[in-house]
């Protein structure tokens, strides 16, 4: 089997704790894709860790670098792997378009939807693939939701979602060099709602097309509204209205005391999806991937494993294996097999830059909404019409430096 020879840009903690790990079962099932020739980290001991890592999982005798600059004008690598805080994306992904490199991108894209058009020009320019890491959407619970929704039609025509949760969580008692770059707007792009938001959205998109229109109200522990633009925000209530018709809430806080919401609930005219998997406070961003309750007008009722087993059964085995290739069933691993197989098959990955460029102006106009008060159609973020609230200083940033 041809292997894509990779390097790892940024061997932090979603490098080395996600993406080798990911490529490692795969190599387990039997799936040698991916040959991993470098590590690069400004902190040597986060490359050279990376690096012993690939060795003893049989991935590659990976050299170490500290300037990425250095992995592009070397030509040792035809993709890289890009895991750096959210504002270099753009900046090193673009430089390695340009370089006829492949580029697998982390969520959440880009900071800013500028910087965001400019990278997926810049894949459309080289003819190279660039996929965005949103893996949430290749469990096998996503996809049986999927299919549930869109495909076999179990709750008949969409119409309502209620995502909410609220705990009160303890602050973060040591802050590493993770927590403070993502406490930087210009280089974080924003909070919860862009960060690990960023998977809710693709989700939502993913299971009920696109939205529309927002109205959002976020809080911080600051008083005021333009509070956001410098703290991080800790209370979002928020209304999608979708193309298809249905309206959604999407609200949550880690930082209120007393009852504990838990409601995930998607609502169609013959009943609902319902997502149980509360006792992990990550549910709120990552749907479904643990346990679901499906309940139907006619007093039907599935289980997630049931919902699996029904899945598994209607989309017969060639699909099946296309879906989770070897029998993989880890969203990590799967995302980073489309992205190799997109690269050896020149096709193209299921999440493209353009496709990563609308789930961050969703995310960007629930900013946009909170700032000025109004709401905000996503199109109008996405063309550039709308946005300067709160992208603006984000855009001038990076366009005075790289």
């Amino acid at each position: 089997m041809k292997k894509v020879h990779l390097a790892l840009v940024g061997c932090g903690g979603v490098a080395r704790k996600r993406h080798i790990p990911a490529i490692a079962l795969l190599k387990q099932a039997g799936i040698e894709i991916c040959s991993v020739v470098a590590c690069c980290d400004t902190v040597a001991q986060n490359a050279e860790q990376a690096a012993v890592d690939c060795r003893r999982l049989g991935l590659g005798d990976p050299r170490i670098y500290a300037p990425w600059e250095e992995v592009i004008r070397d030509r040792i690598a035809e993709a890289i792997d890009v895991c750096l805080p959210h504002g270099l994306h753009h900046v090193v992904g673009i430089a390695a378009l340009d370089a006829e490199l492949h580029v697998f991108m982390e969520k959440p894209f880009a900071v800013s939807i500028r910087t965001g058009r400019a990278l997926a020009e810049a894949a459309e320019r080289a003819g190279r693939v660039l996929a965005v890491g949103v893996p949430y959407r290749r469990a096998p619970g996503q996809r049986a939701v999927n299919w549930a929704i869109n495909e076999e039609r179990l709750i008949g025509e969409p119409r309502l979602f209620f995502a909410n949760y609220t705990q009160l969580r303890p602050p973060v008692a040591n802050l590493t060099p993770a927590h403070l770059w993502r406490r930087d707007r210009v280089m974080g792009g924003g909070s919860g709602i862009i960060d690990s938001g960023f998977h809710f959205l693709d989700s939502v998109r993913y299971f009920l097309g696109e939205c529309e229109q927002v109205y959002a109200e976020l809080r911080t522990s600051s008083p005021g509204r333009n509070a956001i633009l410098t703290d991080r925000e800790n209370i979002a209530v928020v209304v999608l209205s979708f193309a298809n018709g249905v309206v959604g809430t999407w609200c949550w806080s880690f930082d209120v005391p007393g009852h504990e919401t838990r409601n995930i609930v998607f609502y169609g005219s013959e009943g609902s999806i319902e997502d149980t998997a509360y006792s992990h406070w990550l549910v709120i961003y990552k749907l479904f991937q643990g346990q679901a309750e499906l309940r139907l007008r006619d007093g039907t009722y599935l289980g997630m494993e049931e919902l699996l087993d029904r899945f598994r059964t209607a989309i017969g085995p060639d699909r099946l294996e296309r879906l989770f290739p070897g029998g993989v069933g880890e969203p990590f691993a799967l995302e980073l097999w489309d992205f190799f197989d997109a690269i050896l098959n020149q096709r193209d990955p299921e999440v493209d830059g353009w496709d990563g460029l609308r789930t961050l102006a969703l995310a960007d106009a629930i900013y946009e909404s909170s700032l000025t008060g109004s709401a905000i159609r996503v199109e109008d973020v996405l063309t550039g019409n709308v946005g300067s609230a709160w992208q603006a200083d984000i855009d001038a940033r990076w366009a005075s430096a790289p």
